[in-house]
Parts: structure tokens; C-alpha cells; sequence
């Protein structure tokens, strides 16, 4: 991950690039001064190495958790995407136009889902084609979003008649049926990540006694 993808991402999360960048300048600061006192002052050469290694897989966690928190930043705005456009469907079935039904799923929205409708709604008001609503679908990830905002506006252009409800309700449909294989297979996919755990746990204990045999044979060397 470049710099400039890197700042990308934790600014994305809603993070201070600059705060999180001397939490890791610290985290290494401080796992290099460790090695340096265990090297200098209790001539132990393994155990340095050791923090020189774990300084890596630190690092490659410390940073690859703001990717993280991005995968699940999206998932969850897509998510409640898909509760949000249900209670549409609901106005819309209910007689109230696109317009109206939008502006009635703000009291329900997060901060984040808020602004984007309120945003959408004033462009809508400034611009009546089809532009807010592929403005407004480019803050999601799923292709599928920008069919389903592509439907409400043809209720608009066309009015909320009964052939572009069931146009709109197949898409949506589609949408979050979509949506819920994705979380199944994520929830597939960490099922069998913990799997390895215990791998990889008995793989570190291996190393800690590997490297604590090393250094009690050095020691009884520099004795004899």
C-alpha cells in the first residue's frame, strides 16, 4: 500500500492520518529501543532478533487494520443501504413520490447516509436528470446500486406506476439477496481463518522455546 492510498484509507474511516502515523512511529520507537537494551545490555542476541522479526508482523498489522476498518466501513453503509431503500419501497407503495420518500428516510438515517440523501435531495432540486441519482449511487461499491437508483428515477421521469414498482422491487431484490450471499460467504470465510489459529499459536510457542533452547546453550558455551 502506497503513502497516498495509505492516508486515503484512514482519512476514509474518518482518522487523522498524522495521529495514527506517530502511533506507529512510537509503537517502533519503542520495539527498536527494546531490542537495543536486550542486545547491549543483556548481550542477547536471539531474543534482539526476535523483536527485530515481531517488529514486522507489528507493522503489518498496525497498518493493515485501517483496510480493515475501510471493508467494514463500506459493508456496513451498504448494508443499511439496503434497510434504508426497503422503507422506500414502503412509502413509495404508500402513494408518496420519490421526492417525498427520500426526504421521509432522513430521520432514520446514520450522520454518514444523512448528508448523502440530503445532498441527493438538493441536487434533485437543481437538477432534474438523472444525475444526482448516479451522483448519489457513486457512494457505494455494489454495481447493482447504480441499477437500483437508475429504477427510482425512471418512477420520477415516468411516475411510480405499477410496471416501475416491480421493475424497482426485482432490482432491489436482486440487490440484497446479493448482499446477503456476500455476508454468508464473509462469515464462511472467518469460520475457516479460525481454524488456523491454533496453527499458527503452536507455530509462535515453537519459536519462543526455539529461541529461549538457543539462548540457554549460548550462555552454557560462554561459561564453558
Amino acid at each position: 500500500m502506497t503513502k497516498n492510498n495509505l492516508k486515503e484509507t484512514i482519512e476514509f474511516v474518518g482518522l487523522s492520518y498524522t495521529k495514527e502515523m506517530l502511533k506507529v512511529v512510537s509503537v517502533n520507537i519503542i520495539i527498536l529501543g527494546l531490542a537495543f537494551l536486550i542486545y547491549f545490555l543483556l548481550n542477547n542476541v536471539i531474543f534482539a532478533i526476535f523483536c527485530l522479526i515481531s517488529l514486522f508482523a507489528i507493522n503489518y498489522f498496525l497498518l493493515g487494520r485501517f483496510n480493515d476498518k475501510k471493508k467494514a466501513l463500506i459493508k456496513s453503509r451498504e448494508n443499511e443501504l439496503i434497510a434504508i431503500i426497503s422503507y422506500f419501497e414502503v412509502y413509495v407503495q404508500n402513494k408518496n413520490n420519490v421526492y417525498q420518500s427520500f426526504n421521509m428516510l432522513i430521520p432514520y438515517c446514520s450522520s454518514w447516509l444523512k448528508d448523502k440523501i440530503e445532498t441527493l435531495l438538493k441536487e434533485i432540486d437543481e437538477d432534474k436528470s438523472v444525475q444526482p441519482f448516479v451522483n448519489f449511487a457513486n457512494n457505494f461499491h455494489q454495481l447493482s446500486t447504480h441499477s437500483l437508483m437508475l429504477s427510482i428515477y425512471q418512477m420520477v421521469d415516468q411516475g411510480e406506476n405499477t410496471h416501475q414498482l416491480k421493475q424497482f422491487d426485482v432490482i432491489f431484490t436482486e440487490l440484497a439477496r446479493n448482499r446477503n450471499r456476500e455476508m454468508m460467504e464473509q462469515k464462511s470465510n472467518s469460520l475457516a481463518n479460525m481454524s488456523s489459529f491454533p496453527l499458527v499459536g503452536a507455530g509462535l510457542i515453537t519459536i519462543t522455546l526455539t529461541m529461549s533452547i538457543l539462548s540457554i546453550l549460548g550462555d552454557l558455551i560462554n561459561v564453558v
